[in-house]
């Protein structure tokens, strides 16, 4: 029951953008600036050519053999839109630099883990395709495939490694009622993910295969002062132990059109692993 739940949530977001498609108060112009939020893509590609360098520091993450993980990650992003009428999208996600410290669930030992790369993010390519687009239809959709791998390994203080080792497959869906002269845009995300020959890394049990599920949705308020704020609601869920529920509240700064500064803290709960917390900062810049 609670998937099934949080699949309503998620329809009815979809329903929330497509009843608000048509309304809405028209005094700014929502897209004179993408104004992305950090977790829920909008689903119109990227127009130019798109870097995304990016700050998450974390508490409370769990592994497979360490929890307690605290520690922070940077990841760095680039998009390329194409085709006609930029309909298709490809990006290049790379995860670069994770330390952190964490407990050993079976002994308890402190340790230190750090390495060039993340934890579930995976250096990874994915495609995305324009599904609609509100000029011709209620809202935007979009959906896209991505295939990772691990490209580098954790390194621990008790001479072990973490996460040398896997790959991911991901299948994704955005949607969101975006237009020019809308102030609100509603929006909404799926990133479906299956880890395989996976190292140290599921959260719930010792198997090397595993699923991940992170629905998100937000609102982004195209405000006429120079701060545009957002809030997002993510869930995360492996389908066994981790169930994560996180509010964001976060803003975004458009400097010209070619720069945009965000920041973001989500907060909420896990099942599996307690209170959990991630501080954002990102830097997009467009050419």
């Amino acid at each position: 029951m609670k998937y099934l739940s949080s699949l309503l949530v998620c329809i009815l977001l979809c329903f929330a953008t497509t009843a608000l498609a048509d309304n809405g108060d028209k005094r700014a112009q929502q897209n004179l600036y993408e104004l992305e939020p950090i977790y829920t893509r909008n689903a119109q590609n990227a127009q130019r050519i798109t870097v995304n360098l990016t700050y998450d520091n974390f508490r409370n993450v769990r592994m497979e053999e360490a929890e307690d993980f605290d520690g922070y990650t940077t990841t760095a992003e680039i998009a390329i839109p194409f085709g006609k009428d930029n309909v298709w999208e490809v990006r290049l996600e790379i995860p670069f630099y994770t330390d952190g410290d964490a407990r050993v669930i079976e002994t308890g030992e402190s340790i230190d883990i750090d390495g060039n790369g993340g934890v579930f993010d995976f250096t990874t390519l994915v495609l995305q395709r324009e599904l609609s687009t509100a000029g011709k239809c209620p809202v935007n959709s979009s959906i896209y495939a991505g295939y990772g791998t691990r490209l580098n390994r954790l390194e621990t203080s008790i001479d072990d490694e973490y996460n040398h080792t896997g790959k991911v497959v991901r299948l994704g869906f955005n949607i969101d009622n975006a237009i020019e002269d809308r102030d609100l845009r509603l929006q909404a995300s799926m990133d479906g993910r299956y880890y395989f020959d996976s190292d140290d890394l599921n959260p719930s049990d010792d198997g090397t295969e595993f699923y991940l599920m992170n629905l998100s949705g937000a609102v982004v308020y195209n405000a006429k002062s120079f701060i545009k704020p957002a809030f997002e609601v993510l869930y995360s869920t492996d389908f066994n132990d981790r169930q994560i529920i996180q509010a964001v509240p976060e803003f975004i700064i458009p400097i010209g059109d070619m720069l945009e500064i965000k920041g973001g803290y989500a907060f909420g709960h896990s099942d599996g692993e307690g209170s959990t917390q991630t501080g954002t900062i990102r830097t997009t810049f467009r050419f």
